[in-house]
């Protein structure tokens, strides 16, 4: 029988995620679970193991894993909307509410989406007056954050006058899942968690009374949630529209923020692949699977083992803390020829587990995919080469990218 393998690695270190990928390497090479004594996880690196179990929720569930972290904060808004939200429930509530949400994600809905997207995108570029003949700019502060959140927005139907208040109180919420979190930054997330929920239950509560008096209503998944908690209450618990909103809206553009920051990086860091995307424009189709795969938005999930499971021989034991080391499954040459190069010619970039699988399965890849071809369509037809001037570090728990990552760019030729 195989045993488990000893490891000092600890994700949960500072500076251990700034680049975990020598460490991934030999975590897949040694064996296929590893188990750190002193945090008791057992990690998963290889992309065989780390897509079958995602792909079963019957053996590895979330339990208290997402919940756990903010059990202290129970009672405020913040704990409510985190405690019934889609990444901390586990089947049938899962699939119940994620089958809620998926009309809104549907290709022809993203269809209708894609002029808007576009309208917004250049926009964007407009009001930041980039100097055509070559300069510097902040990618996550001139589109990497407005864009995809004005698209979520959008999809969610939240009035334009409310949008930045919105942003500012889930921007103070987001700092409570880094490593560690200062007294101030939990401060501040209770503080923003709370105005968040007061204004949905204001809002639910407003297109519930308009719905019922038959009058027009704001369009958007936030209505179609409040008609069917009007239709069926259980089907969808006033607190469960609650975390379903704030679910997809912090998924829905918090994971887009860190996918756009991270492609510009890998572009910048492999000038041959982006010099393709130029010559060869319909590489963009395979550009945000391909940077997803090569630096996942999503590293790891951190699950506790249902029942008793056996990996290569190696045996889990039940309620074992258990980690899927996405980002390591994404780099593992027995799924990915080469997996270090990042390559916009690859044909099978989009099995990465980067969106989960199976009943995890994103639900917005298709939206993530779109936004991503579109920002870099504009930011390739207005500018020329592009290089990092600047690259801050700083992934948090649940989303790994920079913080800040400013680009030269050059005139478009």
């Amino acid at each position: 029988m195989a045993l488990i393998q000893p490891t000092d690695f600890n994700l949960f270190l500072p500076g251990v995620m700034d680049d975990p990928y020598p460490a991934y390497r030999e975590l897949r090479e040694r064996a296929a679970v590893h188990v750190n004594e002193q945090t008791g996880a057992h990690y998963l690196a290889r992309y065989q193991d780390v897509a079958a179990l995602g792909r079963d929720p019957r053996k590895l569930v979330r339990g208290a894993t997402i919940t756990g972290l903010f059990e202290e904060h129970r009672g405020t808004g913040l704990h409510r909307m985190i405690r019934t939200n889609l990444f901390a429930l586990d089947e049938p509530d899962h699939g119940r509410l994620k089958s809620l949400i998926s009309k809104a994600f549907f290709r022809p809905r993203i269809g209708e989406l894609v002029p808007r997207i576009e309208e917004i995108c250049g926009r964007l570029l407009d009001e930041a007056e980039l100097d055509p003949s070559g300069g510097t700019f902040d990618l996550i502060r001139t589109l990497g954050y407005p864009m995809p959140f004005q698209v979520i927005c959008e999809l969610l139907g939240i009035e334009p006058e409310d949008r930045q208040p919105f942003l500012a109180w889930t921007r103070k919420v987001l700092p409570l899942v880094d490593p560690f979190p200062t007294a101030e930054d939990t401060k501040a997330a209770i503080d923003g968690g709370g105005q968040f929920d007061g204004y949905l239950t204001a809002v639910i509560g407003e297109r519930r009374r308009l719905l019922r008096a038959g009058r027009a209503v704001q369009p958007g998944l936030i209505t179609d949630l409040v008609a069917v908690a009007e239709e069926d209450g259980a089907r969808l618990s006033e607190e469960e529209l609650t975390a379903t909103v704030f679910t997809v809206l912090v998924a829905g553009f918090e994971n887009v923020t860190n996918l756009i920051s991270n492609t510009m990086r890998a572009l910048c860091e492999n000038p041959g692949q982006a010099a393709a995307l130029r010559r060869e424009p319909h590489l963009v189709e395979n550009l945000a699977d391909e940077a997803l795969r090569y630096y996942s938005t999503t590293q790891y999930n951190p699950r506790e083992a249902a029942e008793e499971i056996e990996v290569d021989g190696v045996t889990i034991p039940k309620g074992a803390f258990v980690v899927l080391l996405r980002g390591a499954a994404n780099r593992d040459d027995r799924q990915f020829p080469e997996p270090d190069r990042f390559d916009l010619r690859r044909l099978n970039s989009a099995t990465h587990v980067g969106f989960g699988e199976g009943p995890t399965f994103c639900t917005g890849a298709a939206l993530t995919r779109v936004e991503v071809q579109i920002a870099f369509r504009e930011l390739f037809r207005r500018f020329g080469e592009f290089r990092i001037a600047r690259l801050d570090l700083g992934p948090t728990k649940l989303f790994w990218g920079p913080r800040a990552i400013e680009v030269e760019y050059a005139r478009a030729t």
